[in-house]
């Protein structure tokens, strides 16, 4: 019963990934502590991050910044590295509230603070993009915080969406590569995964259908409605 609501969670997590195009995994990460195990669920939405890295990337890797990609790669795997280290010596109860903290600080900002001709200070910026390999090493959800980086270093929409997604096939596939490595994907996580394949390329493409039809804008802010919501439960929990 519990696979079967990840398995249902997951492919709503990937039909609004699809159509906003972030908060896949953050949807999906609560449920998977709750269901299927904080470390299955790292592995297999690393996979599954992976595969939908894959599927639009090479497409457009002729507007990929490969300096930007670069920075973001590196800086990224490196605190991917810290946070996977703080998963194996922090207690599930404390990670959760962490976790908490951060959808909750990704939702305000989405809502209240979204200012697109708002700039940054590069000091700050790296400090994001720092927070995102973290949050990415403990939760696989970083994206949002790579998203604040790269819309102030990459201006152009398509070198964007390729660059980002290009960050996303490296760092996923690495991830993904040392945790079968290393024996954390089993036979019940192999399992998991190869009911999710089929469930996110159903999603991603159900996802660009619906895209197309409904306002792109309020789709969003339904969207960080329910990351706050999402947020506040894992605080009191």
């Amino acid at each position: 019963m519990e696979k079967y609501l990840f398995w249902g969670t997951f492919f709503f997590a990937y039909l609004i990934n699809g159509i906003t195009g972030f908060a896949g995994n953050i949807f999906a990460m609560p449920v998977g502590m709750a269901t299927i195990g904080h470390e299955e669920s790292i592995v297999v939405l690393n996979c599954t991050g992976f595969l939908a890295s894959v599927l639009i990337a090479f497409t457009g890797i002729k507007h990929v910044v490969w300096k930007e990609l670069a920075k973001m790669c590196v800086i990224m795997a490196i605190f991917m590295a810290i946070g996977a280290w703080i998963n194996t010596i922090a207690p599930l109860s404390i990670l959760s509230k962490v976790y908490g903290i951060a959808v909750l600080i990704i939702a305000i900002r989405g809502l209240f603070f979204n200012k697109k001709n708002k700039l940054l200070p590069d000091w700050l910026l790296y400090c994001i993009l720092a927070i995102a390999g973290l949050i990415q090493g403990m939760f696989v959800s970083g994206g949002s915080f790579l998203a604040i980086y790269a819309l102030q270093k990459i201006r152009d929409k398509e070198a964007f969406r390729a660059t980002t997604t290009m960050t996303w096939v490296f760092l996923n596939g690495a991830y993904a590569l040392y945790s079968i490595q290393g024996g954390s994907l089993g036979g019940d996580g192999l399992l998991t995964l190869a009911v999710c394949i089929p469930l996110l390329i159903l999603s991603t493409w159900l996802g660009g259908l619906i895209q197309k039809r409904i306002s792109q804008e309020q789709f969003v802010k339904f969207t960080y409605v329910l990351l706050t919501v999402i947020g506040c439960v894992l605080l009191i929990k």
